[in-house]
């Protein structure tokens, strides 16, 4: 959710803890953000202000960014006014979504006098406006001049004005007899949670849509589809909404979805997505936001390297594809080399009856059972001897491509098992650790060209997915450099191995602990190796298993390829349940 002024008030609550703390250093690593470092008594902070149109946002953060190699000149002009100066006050400015830092710093004089720090986190007019004492701006993040606003105007020397009024409810004075007035007001067509955030100040879609919720039983309804009652029902829900904003009693969380990225977070608990959202509460609103914007930020990087990689690994699938068809129609055609020797025999035992010129000779062909006549075309630029040597030198040619030919196309079906395979791990990557690890295999194999004057990036290895059942331990390789761990240094002889029959898959291993393994312990490893493989989707897959000594890599193998024997098979459900509770552990 975008931060409405429930959430921000939810913060501003929080951010008290910041009165008194001491400004050591003040960052502009982006044209529309501003990072405060604090020291107080016994503790740091970072304040993080972002005036981004589409990324507004205020609060605590852990994370650290790259600076500028000069900064900007905004944040020149702070460091000049605040540099050792003191956060006195952090206000909220009416029920809005505007944040008023006081802070008190020294003149050049060595008079302490107060400036003020305001916050719009307003969408695309978000602004960061640095005032002097008497509200006056000094200067902003982003200038508003008469051609960008004529109703408002942000420029140095201009006193500072809040935004228009929207003619909204200030839901700190109003209760549930207005709000019930506001929804009758509205058009039978509108929706409910549009009504709401139409009528009531400060309030966000979602939480407008968890009001009709709690009402209703149904957050997407229209107000045409609402009796009076549940009217009334409705307003009674913002009436306590807004109680519990004012009492402080906020329970922060942050939605995730079933892959666990972030779909929302919130100043009180949802209910609205019912089991298809989880719900992890927060200790804070700022860390609520911090962890939101942490993982959205971490899906967007995953989402662009993984773009890249996937794109990489498709095409040079397609090639080695393309290729290994055109060695499947060069071995067709090799095959029907016979012909060549055959024509070379008779032509030589006939060859005095060719004369040079001639097109083509119908002779005796003696290795037809029937004795039947065979017609033999002739290149008339040569002579009868030359034409017969001709044909021998086309059947070698033919043979010498068979052979090359069948070489060549179980290396092509080797590549496209490997091409596939880490396709398959990086669809299933859950970390920018893991597609680094995928990036540096493919360099390694020379799909990626490493850039130049750098050694290859050697990742920090990131470790196989664990998982405790039936008293066993369960270890599941995340992608090829992994499934190499996995069965070469972790698995012991005794240890059991499984993988996918026949499709890309991942390393399985259940570790031995000095008796047979119980079937179901050997199921559930195998309903993960189908899970975690190119046939997830299937109703059934077949799935190998053997003792890790058993188990070989070939010399010179791509990562992530072995060779097994003395194996049995086992055919399994994938085992989606397992897969998301080994994925909550790892």
């Amino acid at each position: 959710m975008p931060l409405d002024a429930i959430a921000l008030r939810a913060q501003v609550n929080e951010l008290q803890e910041l009165v008194g703390f001491k400004i050591d250093k003040i960052q502009q690593p982006e044209k529309d953000m501003i990072v405060l470092v604090l020291r107080g008594p016994s503790a740091a902070r970072r304040l993080l202000i972002s005036a981004n149109s589409a990324n507004p946002r205020l609060g605590l953060t852990e994370s650290r960014f790259e600076n500028p190699s000069a900064p900007p000149m905004f944040c020149m002009l702070l460091r000049k006014h605040l540099g050792g100066g003191r956060i006195s006050a952090v206000r909220q400015l009416g029920f809005e979504r505007i944040i008023d830092i006081e802070l008190e710093s020294y003149t050049e004089l060595g008079d302490l006098i107060p400036r003020h720090l305001i916050c719009e986190i307003m969408g695309r007019n978000s602004n960061i406006i640095f005032l002097n004492d008497e509200m006056k701006i000094i200067d902003s993040v982003k200038r508003v001049d008469l051609t960008v606003s004529s109703v408002r105007t942000i420029l140095p020397g201009l006193r500072y004005i809040m935004p228009p009024d929207s003619g909204r409810l200030d839901p700190m004075e109003a209760g549930a007899a207005d709000y019930f007035r506001a929804l009758d007001a509205a058009g039978d067509g509108v929706p409910a949670d549009k009504a709401i955030t139409s009528a009531v100040g400060g309030i966000s879609p979602l939480m407008a849509r968890e009001c009709v919720f709690a009402a209703c039983g149904d957050g997407n309804l229209a107000l045409g589809e609402m009796t009076p009652n549940m009217r009334q029902k409705t307003a009674v829900a913002l009436e306590k909404l807004f109680d519990r904003v004012k009492a402080g009693s906020f329970e922060p969380c942050v939605l995730l979805k079933d892959d666990g990225s972030a779909a929302d977070f919130a100043p009180f608990r949802v209910r609205q997505y019912g089991e298809r959202v989880r719900i992890r509460p927060m200790p804070s609103m700022n860390a609520a936001a911090e962890e939101f914007y942490a993982l959205r930020d971490r899906a967007a990087r995953m989402k662009s390297h993984g773009a890249s990689i996937m794109k990489i690994l498709n095409n040079s699938l397609s090639r080695a594809t393309k290729k290994l068809a055109l060695l499947e129609n060069d071995l067709a055609a090799s095959m029907d080399r016979e012909k060549y020797r055959i024509y070379g025999d008779l032509l030589t035992a006939n060859i005095h009856l060719v004369n040079r010129g001639d097109k083509s000779v119908t002779v005796v062909n003696y290795y037809d059972e029937n004795q039947g006549e065979i017609t033999i075309p002739l290149d008339i630029a040569k002579s009868p001897s030359q034409n017969a040597k001709g044909f021998y030198n086309k059947y070698r040619k033919a043979k010498n491509t068979e052979l090359y030919a069948r070489e060549q196309i179980e290396a092509a079906k080797t590549e496209i098992q490997y091409l596939e395979s880490v396709l398959l791990s990086a669809e299933n990557a859950g970390s920018l650790a893991e597609l680094g690890e995928i990036r540096a295999e493919l360099e390694a194999g020379g799909y990626i060209k490493a850039e130049t004057g750098k050694k290859p990036r050697r990742p920090a290895p990131s470790m196989p997915m664990e998982l405790e059942y039936g008293g066993y331990t369960i270890l599941v390789g995340r992608n090829n450099v992994q499934n190499d761990y996995l069965t070469l240094k972790i698995g012991r002889s005794r240890d059991l191995w499984l993988h996918t029959k026949s499709i890309p898959g991942s390393h399985v291993l259940i570790k031995y602990r000095g008796e047979d393994f119980p079937d179901d312990v050997v199921t559930a490893a195998a309903s993960l190796a189908a899970w975690f493989s190119k046939g997830k989707n299937s109703p059934k897959v077949e799935v190998d298993y053997c003792p890790v000594s058993h188990v070989k890599k070939p010399n010179g193998a791509k990562a992530g390829m072995v060779i097994y024997e003395g194996y049995n098979t086992a055919l399994v459900e994938p085992g989606k349940e397992l897969a998301e509770k080994i994925g909550k552990n790892s």
